[in-house]
């Protein structure tokens, strides 16, 4: 079975998404997110709801799908000890604030959300890029 991160980047950017592992899928969809928000910021700016809104919903959608495999992580690791759904718990958690913070801007207009948003991303997408890194190296040496 295919991980929510590989089904939607493959449907939504099958051009992009030619990469192999979750980690590759789930780093890309952190900077398609981080992207979002970076354009959403600009719309805040320039007054533009219009593609704010359209920029918060894609957003959406991906921390959708983020939300997704975190929860098909956790129904992974079912009989697996309480330590095996630490990663997965806090991700669901990073990913509700998140939520939040994008509802907040929808009812704002204010770009401070989009900003926490973004740190929070920001510093777990360096965590996976290495991940993915990771893994490809072992992937070449296999």
């Amino acid at each position: 079975m295919k991980s929510p991160a590989t089904e939607y980047t493959r449907h939504q950017y099958g051009h992009l998404a030619r990469k192999e592992s979750v980690f590759q899928q789930t780093s890309l969809l952190y900077q398609l997110f981080l992207d979002d928000l970076d354009r959403c910021h600009g719309h805040i700016n320039s007054g533009d709801s219009a593609a704010r809104g359209e920029r918060i919903h894609h957003a959406l959608s991906i921390l959708m799908v983020l939300r997704n495999q975190a929860l098909a992580m956790v129904d992974n690791q079912q009989g697996q000890p309480p330590s095996a759904n630490e990663l997965p718990a806090r991700l669901l958690e990073l990913y509700d604030h998140c939520l939040a913070c994008l509802t907040s801007v929808i009812a704002d207009n204010d770009t401070a959300p989009l900003n926490t948003a973004r740190s929070m991303i920001d510093t777990v997408k360096g965590a996976w890029d290495e991940l993915a890194l990771q893994q490809g190296q072992m992937t070449e040496t296999c």
